[in-house]
Parts: structure tokens; sequence; C-alpha cells
């Protein structure tokens, strides 16, 4: 048997594990990107969450309007949450501000092919001042 006859056949074998390795740090970027993604996603749901509260004149009016715009905005960017709470804090008097703090549970296993297990909980704040004109009362 020659030294051609042994490495003979090694180069699929050599192919096949680069084409893991590469899928594997493929699914790792994708993975990342989801994460980066969806918390960025929070944090734009959180601001227009507290613009909607900011617009109305009632603690319970502004809880619903919040949450309502929340839910829309992470619907329409295709985030889905396992657990979405939603805290309100501050009062609707003008000139005051109103703080909306969003956290979101997002599942990994719906990303494309990989099938991750597990979670990330990511969250974001959003600050908007309640307008002194307008106000609350």
């Amino acid at each position: 048997m020659t030294a051609g006859d042994r490495d003979r056949g090694s180069a699929g074998v050599e192919t096949v594990f680069a084409v893991t390795a590469l899928l594997a740090v493929a699914f790792f970027v994708i993975r990342a990107i989801r994460i980066v993604g969806s918390g960025g996603d929070v944090d734009s749901a959180a601001r227009a969450g507290a613009r909607a509260a900011a617009a109305e004149y009632n603690v319970p009016a502004a809880q619903t309007a919040a949450r309502a715009v929340i839910a829309n905005v992470l619907a329409d960017r295709g985030v889905a949450c396992a657990n979405l709470s939603v805290a309100i804090g501050g009062d609707l008097s003008p000139g005051t501000i109103v703080v909306v703090d969003v956290t979101c549970t997002v599942r990994l296993s719906d990303v494309v092919l990989a099938g991750f297990p597990g979670s990330r909980t990511v969250s974001g704040r959003g600050i908007e001042l309640v307008d002194a004109v307008r106000g609350g009362t």
C-alpha cells in the first residue's frame, strides 16, 4: 500500500467536518442576531408604549393603551414573547414623566433550522414626558 492509497477518501471526511463547523458558526451568528434584534424591538415597543400612555388622561386608560401598543409593535416586528411583562410608572399630571418597562422572554427554538434550546429574556424602557398643556387629571 502506497502513501497515496492511505489518504484516499479523506477529502470527503474533511469536507463533512468543515461544513459542520461552518454551519455551527452560522447558527451561532443567527442566534446572536435574533437576541440583539429582539432587544431592539422590545426597546422600541417600550418607547411606543410610553408615548401612548402619556397621551391618556387616567392611569387605567394609560395602562390599556400602552399594553395594546406594545403588543402591536412586537407583533408587527415578529417578536413572539413567551412571557410579556409591562410595568407602568409615574402619574399623568402635566409636566411629569411616564416610565414603561417591558420584559419579554424570547424562545430561541423557532430560529430557522437551528432548533436552539432555551430562551432569553430581553427588556426595554420607555420614558415620555406628559405634555404640560394637555396633561391628565
